[in-house]
């Protein structure tokens, strides 16, 4: 059972994987492509994002060359901008419909 532990001639190491120089360029590259997509994905997020933000609650201020130009700068850094997103996130305002006694009254003992 144990006569191949005493073998006096040498044999190859199989237990590392080594990849060919070509294979190894093609991962490389192929990592690079995919970190350069998920970047770029962050990018148009964020941009879209920012302009969404910027064009106002109900799109009040129109989109131009310039803002858009501008998002896509700043959407480059897009991480920070999620953050920034995330920390100046908007407050939501609950639009009643006013007068006539409507959107202040109360219903079953409960404000409204």
């Amino acid at each position: 059972m144990g006569q191949n532990l005493s073998l006096s001639e040498p044999f190859a190491d199989t237990s590392g994987v080594v990849l060919s120089p070509n294979d190894r360029n093609a991962d490389i590259i192929l990592g690079i492509t995919w970190a350069c997509s998920a970047y770029g994905i962050g990018v148009i997020f964020a941009a879209v994002k920012l302009l969404e933000r910027w064009s106002g609650e109900h799109g009040e201020r129109g989109t131009n060359l310039v803002s858009v130009v501008g998002a896509f700068l700043c959407g480059s850094a897009w991480p920070l901008v999620l953050v920034y997103l995330m920390v100046t996130e908007k407050e939501t305002q609950k639009r009643g419909v006013g007068g006539y006694g409507l959107g202040g009254g109360t219903i079953a003992g409960g404000k409204v």
